[in-house]
């Protein structure tokens, strides 16, 4: 009778284990996986110069990235962003840095270019750590929401960011 519930028992965790191996969400294998994320932020903005002809700022930006992916890579991580923006009239130029920091601690570092008179921005992978040693990809990030500032210097908005990477075994 042990005897029988004992092999139930293992049986039970080894096709635990085996689900967990195989999930989508093991990123131990070298084959390219997607991500679908919204990233909502609160920005503060320090000017440089504001003119009819050009406006300069900095910004640092964080909050919380909800995945939107079967396999949630990026889920619930922390999103830290520092940067520059030039508005020229109208077109804007955008360039920065991302850091997804998962609840593990790992995190992932992109390199954010916006050109002038594009909707959205580009991202490149630079690096990452943990699980995500190694990583390679990229993607786009377009605005899907953005309020009215809680307070002058600020904005709060939220991207959708997309794209594939790879990570190495």
């Amino acid at each position: 009778m042990y005897y029988k519930k004992g092999v139930i028992g293992f049986t039970i965790v080894l096709s635990i284990c085996a689900i967990i191996g195989s999930s989508p969400l093991n990123l131990a294998q070298s084959a390219e996986q997607s991500y679908d994320v919204d990233a909502c932020v609160s920005m503060d903005l320090s000017p440089l110069v504001r003119s009819q002809e050009i406006t300069i700022f900095s910004f640092d930006s964080k909050g919380i990235v909800r995945s939107n992916s079967e396999n949630k890579v990026f889920d619930n991580c922390t999103v830290h962003v520092k940067g520059v923006a030039v508005w020229e009239g109208k077109k804007q130029t955008v360039y920065g840095y991302m850091k997804y920091l998962d609840p593990d601690g790992d995190y992932v570092i992109f390199l954010y270019t916006q050109n002038a008179g594009e909707k959205a921005a580009m991202t490149t992978i630079l690096a990452g750590t943990g699980k995500y040693k190694g990583i390679t990809g990229g993607g786009k990030a377009v605005r899907i929401a953005g309020g009215k500032p809680l307070t002058e210097g600020t904005m709060q908005f939220c991207n959708n960011h997309k794209g594939t990477f790879t990570v190495p075994k």
